[in-house]
Order: structure tokens, then sequence, then C-alpha cells
């Protein structure tokens, strides 16, 4: 009895101990994000004022102040990691508020684009939340919904913005819708506009990456962000790189980025890749602030999120082989298009 006793009071003590600790990783996270944002603020206010951007970025003062390598390492790293870290909390929150929505299902593809980019989900996940709408959507609904979901979301418009700018936030946006609908369509006129499949138990193949987040809403921006944060680091890195090497030349060249075979490979390159939550635009964002052409960018980041190696299997097994080969062909050809359309204009 009293060694009965003695498990139930240990318990407790643990219990104790571990919500004592959460309760303080909550409050640590909580101060790093208002420490975050009020810097993030500070950095905008000052370069709206003082007209401080990437191209004229020598009137900084950080930048007559510190070395090269310290000002790349403030300008990849530290102040990446906040613009990053905020932008993941601000995301987490638009998500939760569109939680409430998900009792309604859309009615048709335009509905169905808005309801799948609020949702964070990756190409992969986005498959085993079919199985609650089933007999629910046409397959033309049904297939926008599987698209619009991982290429955008909540973390992928914040990042989109925040760390690429607003060009490239809107013609992601717009690309986005565009390559939605005319997929969407064109496979709904190869399978015919019935109900969807039953699709039920597809997912078991999900990686581990698009496992459910905690409940909390700052563990699950923490969480979110040590995800990110490998991914954040290489680019980090990757921009330091980029500065000494200055491959304007190289980014602009019509065979590795701005003509047809450049287009080509960067489209391709992002097909078999898993990308989501907004990994690709921290790939980009170097790349892009040394001349990459935006419509180059722009296509990557629509075949590297909206199909992967991982998502096409499953689509195999839930549409068949010949709904996924069209699927896969019109996200490349309409990636291309974007691309040569967008870098013509931009």
């Amino acid at each position: 009895m009293e060694e009965a006793n003695s498990q139930v009071t240990n318990s407790a003590d643990n219990h104790v101990q571990t919500h004592g600790a959460m309760a303080l990783k909550q409050q640590v996270i909580r101060a790093a994000l208002i420490l975050s944002a009020l810097i993030w603020t500070s950095d905008i206010v000052y370069k709206i004022v003082n007209d401080v951007s990437y191209v004229n970025r020598e009137r900084c003062i950080l930048f007559r102040a510190l070395p090269k390598a310290g000002f790349l390492l403030f300008e990849y790293f530290f102040e990446t990691v906040i613009i990053v870290f905020v932008g993941i909390y601000i995301a987490v929150l638009l998500g939760r508020w569109f939680q409430r929505f998900q009792r309604f299902f859309p009615g048709n593809p335009v509905t169905a684009f808005l309801y799948g980019s609020l949702i964070p989900v990756c190409a992969c996940a986005v498959i085993p939340l079919l199985s609650s709408m089933k007999g629910r959507m046409k397959f033309t609904t049904t297939m926008s919904f599987v698209l619009a979901a991982p290429i955008l979301s909540p973390y992928i418009l914040v990042l989109s913005f925040s760390v690429l700018g607003f060009t490239y936030g809107l013609l992601r946006i717009a690309s986005s819708f565009i390559l939605v609908m005319v997929t969407a369509f064109i496979l709904g006129s190869f399978r015919g506009n019935a109900a969807s499949p039953e699709l039920a138990g597809v997912g078991a193949d999900c990686p581990k990456a698009c496992n459910g987040q905690p409940e909390d809403i700052y563990l699950e921006t923490f969480e979110m962000f040590k995800k990110l944060l490998p991914f954040l680091l290489i680019g980090g890195a990757l921009g330091v790189l980029l500065e000494f090497l200055d491959p304007r030349f190289f980014l602009l060249n019509r065979q590795t980025g701005k003509g047809a075979l450049g287009v080509l490979i960067w489209v391709l390159i992002g097909v078999p890749l898993y990308l989501c939550n907004g990994v690709e635009v921290l790939f980009l964002r170097p790349l892009v602030n040394h001349g990459f052409p935006l419509g180059t960018a722009v296509a990557f980041s629509l075949t590297s999120t909206a199909i992967c190696t991982t998502s096409i299997a499953m689509l195999l097994k839930t549409i068949g082989k010949r709904l996924t080969a069209v699927l896969l062909a019109c996200v490349v050809l309409i990636s291309l298009t974007l691309a040569f359309f967008i870098n013509s204009l931009v």
C-alpha cells in the first residue's frame, strides 16, 4: 500500500515538474518572439525612413560600422532568423484562425483554392485530408484543393512577402492560382467531373515532417522554427558564399537561369524535391538578391512544392497512372510558361 502511494506521489511530482518546465519554455519562447518582433519592426522603420534596401544597403549604418563579414552574418543569419521566427508565429495564428472554418467544404475550384491555401500542410499531407471530404466535392474541386494546399499556406505567404519581397509574393499567388485552375480543369476533362473517389487509408507514406503540431501556439511556432532552422542556416551560408563570388552573370546567363535551358533545369530540379512550409523561399533568397530571375524563382517554387517524389507515389495509388502523368505534365509545362512570361516582363 505504501509502495503504491509512493508511486502515485512520484507520478504527481513528475507531472508538476513537466508542467512547470513546459510553462517556462512557453515564457521563453514568448519573450523571444516579443524581442524579435521589436527588432524586426525597428529594422523596417529604419529602412523605410532612410530608404535602405538590398540594392543600396551601403547606406545602412551597420554596413558602415561592421566589417563585410560581420554585416553579411547579420544580414543572412541574425536578420533572417528574426524574420522567419516572427513570420512563423504570424502564420500559425492565420492557420489556427482558419481551423474554425474547416467544417465548411468548398463548392467549386476557386473556393477550393482559397480553402487549400490557408491550411498549413505539404504535398503529401494534404492527401489524407481528402478522406474526410470523399463524396462531398466534384473531382475538379478536389484536385484544386490538392494542388493549392502545398503551393500556398500561411507559412509560405508570410515568408514570401517578408523574405523575398512584395513583387515575389504577388507573383507567387497569381502564378499559383493559374497553375491550380488550369491543371484542375485539365484533369477534370480527362476524368470527368463525377464525385471524388474513395481516399480513405491514404497517407501512410507521409514523411514525419508532416505530423501535427503541439496545441500551444508558442510551442507550435518553436517546433516549426526548429524544422526550418537547418534550411535557414544552409540558405544563409549560400548567401554569404555568393556575396564573395558575385555570381550575377552566372545567374542571369541563359544556360543557368534566364534562358529556356536554365528555366527548364530549375523547373525539373524542383519536381522531385520534398520542400514545404516555405523552405524553398529560404533557398531562393540569396539567389534572388544576386539577380536570379523572378520568373525562374517562381517556377522553381511551384514545382518544388506542388509535387514531390512521395506525393507522386501517393497520387499513383489514388488517381492512377494516367491522371498522375497528366498532373505532372501540367505542373511542369505551366510552370515553364509562367517563368518565361514573368522573365519577359520583370
